[in-house]
């Protein structure tokens, strides 16, 4: 594929929060200074990027990679061939469904190599999508258009050159040529039983990378987990680039972290852990730029005889004292717990609500402050 400046993308988000998902990207891309824009679909789980007219080639790929691998709910990126979108006209057939593709979205393919065509399904089967082999035929559609135009190409379903998706749901139908992988695959085999410590109430190394994602960190600055329990919110930042610093109230937690963060080569450096209390934190205003935690809740955590709201309030008044404006706060609690009026009033902030079902008595709740100016 030749890319050009003006090439646009298409990403598949994750479907288990696409809304979160959305934002995270939309976090990302504010962190890079809106070097390139995302554009809604009409389906929720899909999402366009636009690269930016004024950057070259190699600048919007560049941008588009490192959006693409640092997200963890996106699934994967493809350089956008066609697409049509439904909206409420909802199409009933398959000839419906292609007759506006135009062969010459394929020109700028490369000429022999082989290739491959994979269609998934995404939202509930109804209409067009419930017809069997309907993956199939779209499949087969996309495959024959691309050999009419390029005889030499082959296809191989076992060992592509090239693979090319399509996204079909009630709402549209995307084509493109796959682009770029997310990390989400690898970040998800980092469990935190793998650890050399391992404390019941850690949080996955997906949501914890999400949560840092959703800090909107740029290079160079400094992340804050006042409640860093066994490190791995610290470990997930380090591996981003950032510098972090974790404080701990419980010796035998902390000491947990030290042995978890040690045993990582790449990221210890990056990391740096303090024996504390998150009421008292005793930072110079502006010395982080972004706080990331998941405060101690449930029968195997320890609030130190505190109610969650209480310690949190006071937590949220320590804080107003050393974060710069525009900076943003992330916070996961249960969604039980009522506290963000008054938190939002403390900071002077805006702020973000996502919910996130962990099992049947515990629904967290994702709280994303941005202070006002």
């Amino acid at each position: 594929m030749k890319f050009n400046r003006t090439s646009e993308y298409f990403c598949l988000l994750s479907g288990e929060n696409p809304e979160l998902a959305q934002y995270e990207l939309e976090s990302i891309v504010h962190a890079m200074d809106n070097k390139i824009y995302l554009k809604p679909t009409s389906d929720s789980r899909i999402i366009r990027i636009i690269p930016n007219r004024s950057l070259s080639t190699k600048e919007n790929f560049y941008f588009i990679q490192k959006l693409i691998q640092r997200a963890t709910l996106v699934h994967c990126c493809c350089r956008t061939l066609y697409y049509i979108e439904y909206r409420n006209n909802f199409l009933s057939n398959f000839e419906n469904l292609v007759e506006s593709f135009d062969e010459k979205d394929l020109y700028g393919l490369e000429s022999t190599n082989s290739f491959c065509v994979r269609t998934r399904r995404i939202r509930n089967p109804t209409g067009l999508l419930a017809e069997s082999q309907i993956t199939q035929k779209i499949s087969e559609f996309f495959g024959a258009a691309i050999l009419k135009l390029f005889p030499n190409k082959k296809v191989d379903l076992e060992r592509p050159e090239e693979t090319y998706r399509v996204i079909v749901s009630k709402y549209g139908l995307w084509f493109g040529l796959h682009a770029f992988d997310s990390l989400r695959k690898i970040v998800r085999k980092r469990t935190a039983r793998d650890r050399p410590f391992f404390h019941p109430s850690s949080m996955n190394p997906i949501l914890q990378r999400t949560l840092v994602n959703l800090a909107a960190l740029k290079e160079g600055q400094w992340l804050l987990d006042p409640f860093c329990g066994t490190g791995g919110a610290l470990l997930e930042a380090a591996r981003l680039g950032f510098r972090s610093i974790g404080i701990e109230i419980d010796r035998r937690i902390i000491w947990g972290a030290i042995r978890n963060l040690k045993s990582d080569d790449e990221t210890k450096s990056l990391t740096n852990l303090i024996f504390g209390d998150a009421k008292h934190l005793g930072f110079r205003f502006g010395a982080v730029s972004a706080i990331v935690t998941d405060p101690p809740y449930g029968t195997a955590a320890s609030t130190q005889g505190y109610n969650l709201s209480d310690l949190l309030i006071e937590f949220f008044t320590e804080i107003k004292c050393i974060l710069l404006p525009k900076s943003r706060v992330v916070i996961s609690i249960p969604s039980t717990v009522e506290f963000e009026e008054k938190a939002a009033t403390i900071l002077n902030a805006s702020y973000k609500t996502f919910y996130q079902y962990v099992h049947r008595s515990l629904t967290r709740k994702i709280l994303v402050f941005s202070l006002l100016e």
